[in-house]
């Protein structure tokens, strides 16, 4: 009798904390806005934009912050967008264009850039990446058995990093407790209003408000560059994606301010980045400025992006560059 009694509370016990679990986890995908960050709504809007079925034919941009702050689509010409996502690399743009290919007319052309630490490290992948689920489960794993293949890590190291994934995808509680706890699910109005300004803004949005920032970038304090493996493969990628499509790509700079270049423009960090542009341009046939624009303290914001001022400059000098 008693263990027919232990065998039920077991199986109810079990049937209750299944249900919890069930209903926890479909409640945090129905209100991932009231706890994710303020980067969240950025990422959505770009995710679903792309996911979206158009057939006007556009000029898109990608790249990391400093290009979502610097390029302001309405400026330009009514078919331009803005596809960058603070914190990207080459590899979330090649997934991105990957997928808007999917959905919209190809490109008239793809202009691209991104500050240049993000040819060196992604600094987002799990921060952002992982934890807005941007990319499908598969394209995550795809895009970390290429890393592993390339950089020769351990099949443990690959298998630490898919369970991983999955556990972003399946909101366990330790990777997202902490943005509940922390937002107590008041973050949903902001959010929906981040994603409502930036999806009027074609996908334009600015990072820093300051009316100047003379403070110094992350570039500033490297002292060597050398161009990560797995973010070069990606750009290999995006250029043969353009290719197959018989689409124009150029690369672009983003402006520092005055104190930051002065303290690159001498700089070994300066010299190898630029040394290795003028490699990839070489062997890949693309055109790609290699010089960083050097902007007053009152074009930006904060250390790294563009304020209003700025923004305004930078996406005249580009309408004019390429016409549009």
């Amino acid at each position: 009798m008693n263990e027919k009694i232990y065998a039920k509370c077991f199986i109810g016990c079990f049937i209750v904390i299944a249900f919890i679990a069930i209903f926890r986890w479909v409640l945090l995908w129905n209100i991932q806005y009231t706890y994710m960050d303020g980067e969240y709504p950025f990422w959505m809007q770009q995710k679903d934009y792309i996911n979206s079925n158009s057939d006007k034919r556009e000029i898109i941009f990608l790249g990391d912050s400093r290009m979502k702050a610097a390029i302001i689509p309405a400026e330009l010409c009514d078919n331009a967008y803005n596809l960058a996502v603070g914190g990207a690399t080459t590899v979330e743009m090649y997934y991105s264009l990957r997928r808007y290919l999917k959905k919209h007319p190809k490109p008239e052309k793809v202009i691209m850039g991104f500050g240049g630490f993000h040819y060196q490290w992604n600094d987002c992948y799990k921060a952002r990446t992982h934890y807005f689920h941007f990319l499908s489960l598969k394209e995550e794993i795809e895009s970390q058995y290429t890393r592993y293949k390339i950089e020769n890590q351990k099949p443990i190291e690959l298998k630490a990093e898919i369970i991983d994934s999955l556990k972003y995808n399946l909101l366990f509680p330790q990777k997202y407790s902490a943005a509940c706890i922390n937002s107590k699910f008041q973050r949903g109005e902001l959010n929906h209003l981040f994603y409502d300004s930036t999806s009027s803004e074609k996908g334009h949005m600015y990072f820093g408000r300051a009316e100047e920032s003379p403070e110094l970038t992350v570039e500033a304090g490297l002292k060597n560059f050398k161009l990560d493996i797995w973010i070069e493969l990606y750009f290999q990628k995006i250029v043969a994606l353009c290719n197959d499509n018989s689409i124009p790509l150029y690369i672009e700079q983003l402006p520092m301010n005055e104190a930051s270049f002065e303290a690159i423009s001498t700089s070994d960090w300066y010299n190898d980045f630029q040394a290795c542009l003028i490699q990839m341009a070489d062997r890949t046939g693309i055109p790609i400025n290699t010089v960083i624009p050097c902007y007053p303290p009152d074009c930006f914001g904060d250390p790294s992006h563009l304020n209003e001022k700025g923004a305004m400059r930078f996406t005249a000098e580009i309408k004019e560059k390429y016409a549009l």
